[in-house]
């Protein structure tokens, strides 16, 4: 008899380009809290790997890249159960790796198909989503409407967990760490439930 073991396997996506800063800090942890609960990290960071965030008119119409590092991440994406990105808010959004990395990965045939009427169809459904923001300030950006009213809805990625960790210039070190620690559990938490 055959017996089904269920293995979650995160596609984490990185896009900060100081490796020895506070988002590299962040997912370090969260990548350390999530292995320790038996969940699968593929870690992705797309400042070292020097993604290439521009999509060419040629992929476009293509619906398609040729690029490894775009094919790389399409079958990483393929192979997960669920998509945890972390990275800052910059003047309100992703940085542009960030985005760029949504152009490319997530084209039609991917993240979604088009079917007649042009009416798209999820690709993704198969996905949990969730993202960290790190903001210094205090404020509202758009990550939050880019990713849960755009992206993910989209590409069929559900459920969905958005958390800001933000006003870090304003705080004091033990409550960083406190607001973080409290994060990390919620953002493990929501990952592995079923």
């Amino acid at each position: 008899m055959f017996r089904y073991v269920y293995v979650m396997k995160i596609l984490m996506i990185t896009a900060h380009p100081n490796s020895h800063g506070f988002n590299h800090s962040l997912s370090n942890r969260l990548q350390k809290r999530l292995m320790e609960g038996g969940v699968e990290v593929d870690r992705t960071d797309l400042y070292q790997e020097r993604f290439d965030p521009v999509l060419t008119v040629e992929e476009m119409f293509r619906k398609g890249s040729f690029d490894e590092r775009v094919l790389r991440q399409i079958e990483k994406l393929k192979s997960s159960t669920g998509l945890l990105l972390v990275h800052p808010d910059w003047w309100g959004l992703p940085p542009a790796i960030q985005k760029g990395w949504v152009d490319r990965v997530l084209l039609p045939g991917v993240g979604y198909a088009y079917e007649e009427g042009l009416v798209p169809l999820p690709l993704l459904g198969n996905l949990k989503g969730a993202v960290l923001v790190t903001r210094d300030n205090p404020g509202k950006g758009l990550s939050e409407a880019f990713w849960l009213g755009e992206v993910f809805p989209l590409c069929g990625i559900a459920p969905a967990w958005f958390r800001v960790l933000d006003g870090l210039k304003t705080l004091e070190s033990y409550e960083v760490e406190r607001r973080v620690a409290v994060l990390i559990e919620e953002l493990y938490t929501f990952l592995v439930r079923k």
